[in-house]
C-alpha cells in the first residue's frame, strides 16, 4: 500500500475531508470535525483508532505501535505502508471512520447524510 492509496481511500468515505493543521507533511482526515486518520506523508507511516482487540495483536506482532501524541482513545500508527495489503489496512481505518462517524451527534450524522 503506497501513501496515496491511502489518502485516497480516506477521502472515498462518505462526509470525510482533509486538512493540514500541524504543517505541510502530516494530512489530517475528518468526519464532522472529528479525526479518525492521520497521515504522516513525511515518515510515510499513517494512525488511527483501533479496537482493543486489534490495538493488542498487531501490536505483539510488531506491526504496530501506540500512536505518538495520542497517548488515549487506542490510537495505532503503523509504519512500512508497503508491507500492508490494502484491504487488510483500509478495513482497520474504516473501523476507525466507524468508530467517530457513531460518536457524532444524531443531528450531525443527519447532516452530513451518514
Amino acid at each position: 500500500m503506497t501513501i496515496e492509496d491511502v489518502e485516497r481511500y480516506c477521502l472515498s468515505l462518505k462526509a470525510a475531508v482533509a486538512e493540514r493543521p500541524f504543517g505541510p507533511s502530516l494530512l489530517v482526515f475528518k468526519v464532522g470535525g472529528k479525526i479518525f486518520a492521520l497521515l504522516n506523508e513525511a515518515e510515510a507511516n499513517v494512525s488511527f483508532k483501533a479496537s482493543d482487540i486489534a490495538n493488542e495483536l498487531l501490536r505483539e506482532q510488531g506491526r504496530a505501535r501506540r500512536a505518538p501524541y495520542l497517548p488515549r482513545g487506542g490510537w495505532l500508527n503503523v509504519e512500512h505502508l508497503d508491507a500492508w495489503h490494502q484491504d487488510e489496512l483500509n478495513e482497520l481505518i474504516h473501523w476507525s471512520y466507524q468508530r467517530v462517524t457513531a460518536s457524532l451527534t444524531r443531528q450531525a450524522r443527519k447532516d452530513l447524510g451518514l
